[in-house]
């Protein structure tokens, strides 16, 4: 039985692999992101008074979903926000946070162009290690299969694991997805990271279309783990400023 879903899915990567080759395919993908949480009226937050934490909650109920788009072809892809004016739009947006700002950029390697501290940064990132499974559900008109992998981040609190969780479809063989997640047998029309939640709403596929994929030159260029280290100089510079 896995032996017959393996040639499955080898002859579907081929026989799309195939026309892929022989057109020039590039496709467009709108993602709506959100922030997920199962049980937020009982949401424990450590150090916050019980009018600090209604607050809070309150702030993560009223938070805005944000769509964003991904635009790729046979050879890179570019991923960022649709922006549109809000005069309501909170200021402290934890989706947008949980995103990241800037520019994702998808080639041969992954940048992340982004601002910080008024300074412009063009980030390296590294390749995800993904382990796939056989579990499978459907998104729209396509049979997607999960892929999980973990990263490690450093909070103020010290180092914590982030779990991702993606579900990719065979049916559209570009391996790209939301953010700098990428490097699947498919593209991600699901991604969930930690509470973030990124749903392909719309998909549309061109067999002759040249999309506009400019990849991010300016900034100055940095490894994740420098640029955190930045970031992190930033935070408690600011901290002992105000102590």
């Amino acid at each position: 039985m896995k032996t017959k879903i393996i040639l499955t899915i080898l002859l579907i990567i081929l026989s799309f692999n195939l026309v892929c080759q022989t057109k020039n395919y590039s496709g467009e993908v709108i993602y709506e992101a959100e922030t997920v949480y199962e049980d937020i009226d009982n949401l424990k937050i450590k150090g916050f008074s019980k009018k600090q934490r209604r607050d809070f909650i309150a702030l993560l109920k009223n938070q805005n979903k944000l769509k964003y788009k991904l635009l790729f072809s046979k050879e890179e892809s570019i991923f960022k926000e649709i922006k549109k004016l809000e005069l309501s739009e909170n200021k402290f947006n934890l989706v947008r946070i949980s995103v990241g700002e800037g520019i994702f950029y998808v080639s041969k390697n992954t940048l992340h162009q982004n601002e910080f501290s008024g300074k412009l940064f063009l980030i390296n990132v590294p390749q995800f290690k993904w382990k796939l499974t056989q579990e499978s559900k459907k998104i729209g008109n396509y049979i997607c299969y999960k892929a999980t992998t973990s990263i490690e981040i450093s909070t103020s609190r010290g180092k914590s694991i982030r779990k991702i969780i993606a579900w990719y479809t065979l049916q559209i063989p570009f391996n790209y997805g939301p953010k700098e997640y990428n490097g699947l047998p498919g593209l991600i029309l699901e991604l969930q990271q930690d509470k973030l939640l990124l749903k392909a709403l719309k998909i549309n596929l061109f067999s002759k279309k040249k999309l506009d994929i400019k990849k991010p030159t300016k900034g100055e260029r940095v490894t994740l783990k420098e640029y955190d280290s930045i970031v992190k100089e930033v935070f408690y510079s600011r901290r002992r400023k105000e102590y």
